[in-house]
């Protein structure tokens, strides 16, 4: 236990000053920070409202006023709950009462680092809360520059530090109140470079410069079209603005774009992940648009596409415990774009532990080797209902590789990938090259009818020749025979060998250009009748012609 003489109370009117606790474990931790980004940050406020059972977020981001307000309509805290599990860096009491919410939502907490996140990206932290049916509220503020630079101090608790202080007032509140407002001030170099953003410029000075360039998108699925639409390679390649949006939609338990993931896709497990999100009733309003999942595979005429859903239970080991999950695939034949959508999201509590954006472009390392071109065409979530929290690595990013879930699931990733994904993505590409392939020789049909001036053409291989003998005439001979021939040139259809042999001497890349070459040049020698000039000037006409085409 901490010291009692800094206990917090629910006393009105005057300033308390409490200790910022920390397991000695998480002290390294705090000065080298653990997030990758400022939306990974804001996640960890975000996920507190979610736990709090709020079903409205809203976030402001303020240039002008150097700073970022996160406000929700969740259940709230005393002074007392913030003292001791908001102020408690590394210890969580979510869990204390079991996995679900009142509301019935999953809880996400457990760690207990949701506050300290934020150190990476302010100055100053300051919270007003008041908890549902109390007719009381606090106002705190902690100073993260006075933490990072206080020597960690030994509390009662042989297991605890205390490191620096923040300060509390405790004020009247209307019994029928409860929220949480968060407010981050002294913003930081990382959401400097998202306020400099030619977007945000833009915002702020509307009102002064109406010529000012601005973009902005009423919904998720606007702005992933215009991704799309613009055939935007990475989402890296946009601004930090809308890095920030979707980084930060990525990670928050909010509901799909409507028709997705898949567009035009009926499936059971799909439709019961969609719902679930829907029944969450979470709404998260970022600057004006709510936040919604971005991830979205538009029906593309261009495309072929395949999806595949499961729900399975992977024992671990010999144990008698096991990993329920379920999911789904989709896997197109071409690269999928935005690359950030390429891999696997593996979701634990609705959240998926993955660097940023939610995905694995590894797949849970499978072997670089192997199936190199078929991994680029293949995005997945996996949604997992029980185990695996305990391999998550503090960050929540990353998991312990060594841990028995971790290996049982990789293990079957890596077979279902194998035995079944792969064979999808095999398929497209096969029928992809049948269509390919077909397309090419209508082309190169309609190309020889309008040559030869024939209403059907037909190819036909000539049989391969019998080998001669060395240095026997017939060598020299075949050696100098064109690959094309017109056996016969008629109105009503033309019969056109192709020597297999002599074909084969051409690179293939070369061949489909060649062979109309050769048609051309064929059906030139055949009218001139062995006029030289006449054979050149035919030739030249026909070959122009066709260019034309």
């Amino acid at each position: 236990m901490t010291d009692k003489n800094n206990d917090i109370t629910l006393a009105l009117d005057i300033e308390q000053v409490g200790e910022i606790k920390v397991h000695s474990q998480i002290i390294n931790d705090l000065s080298s920070g653990i997030y990758s980004s400022p939306a990974s940050c804001i996640k960890e406020l975000v996920n507190n409202s979610f736990d709090a059972d709020a079903q409205n977020v809203i976030i402001r981001m303020k240039p002008i006023e150097d700073s970022i307000t996160i406000l929700d309509d969740g259940n709230g805290m005393n002074a007392e709950d913030f003292d001791n599990n908001f102020a408690w860096i590394s210890k969580s009491n979510k869990r204390n009462r079991g996995e679900f919410s009142a509301a019935g939502r999953p809880l996400i907490g457990k760690i207990g680092i949701g506050f300290i996140a934020v150190n990476e990206i302010c100055d100053v932290l300051e919270v007003v809360s008041s908890k549902k049916g109390e007719a009381i509220k606090f106002t705190a503020r902690i100073d993260f520059k006075e933490i990072l630079d206080s020597k960690p101090s030994k509390s009662d608790d042989e297991d605890t530090y205390l490191k620096g202080k923040f300060t509390l007032v405790n004020e009247k509140e209307d019994k029928n109140e409860h929220f949480t407002a968060i407010r981050l001030v002294g913003l930081k170099e990382p959401v400097l470079k998202i306020f400099n953003d030619e977007t945000y410029k833009a915002q702020a000075v509307k009102e002064k410069n109406k010529g000012f360039a601005k973009l902005s998108f009423k919904t998720m699925k606007d702005l992933l079209a215009h991704h799309a639409s613009k055939s935007v390679y990475s989402w890296e390649n946009d601004s930090e603005y809308m890095q920030f949006i979707i980084d930060l939609a990525s990670y928050i338990p909010v509901e799909y774009i409507d028709g997705g993931p898949i567009e035009g896709v009926k499936d059971k497990t799909i439709d019961e992940i969609v719902s679930l999100h829907k029944k969450f009733n979470f709404k998260v309003d970022f600057d004006g648009m709510y936040l919604k999942k971005p991830i979205y595979f538009p029906k593309d005429k261009n495309k072929r596409a395949e999806h595949t859903s499961f729900k399975k239970k992977i024992r671990i080991g010999d144990s008698d415990n096991f990993i329920a999950l379920k999911g789904y695939f989709y896997i197109q034949n071409s690269l999928l774009i935005p690359r950030e959508l390429n891999g696997v999201a593996i979701r634990i509590k609705n959240i998926p532990i993955a660097e940023r954006f939610g995905f694995d472009g590894t797949f849970l390392r499978y072997p670089v080797y192997m199936e190199q071109i078929f991994r680029n065409w293949i995005s997945g979530e996996l949604y997992i209902e029980q185990g695996l929290e305990d391999a998550m690595n503090i960050d929540r990013k990353s998991f312990r590789v060594t841990h028995p879930d971790y290996i049982a699931l990789q293990n079957f990733l890596h077979e279902y990938l194998k035995e079944d994904i792969f064979k999808i993505a095999f398929k497209l590409y096969d029928d992809g090259k049948n269509v390919r392939d077909a397309k090419k020789d209508k082309v190169k049909k309609d190309a020889t009818k309008r040559i030869l001036k024939a209403k059907k053409v037909t190819y036909s291989s000539k049989p391969k020749p019998a080998t001669p003998q060395k240095g026997s005439k017939k060598k020299k001979e075949e050696e100098e025979v064109s690959p094309v021939k017109i056996v016969t040139t008629k109105n009503k259809g033309t019969v056109i060998e192709i020597d297999s042999v002599a074909k084969n001497k051409f690179k293939k890349s070369d061949w489909e250009y060649l062979q109309t070459i050769f048609i051309i040049f064929e059906n030139s020698f055949n009218e001139s009748r062995g006029d030289a000039k006449k054979l050149k000037e035919l030739f030249y006409k026909k070959i122009d012609e066709w260019k034309a085409k």
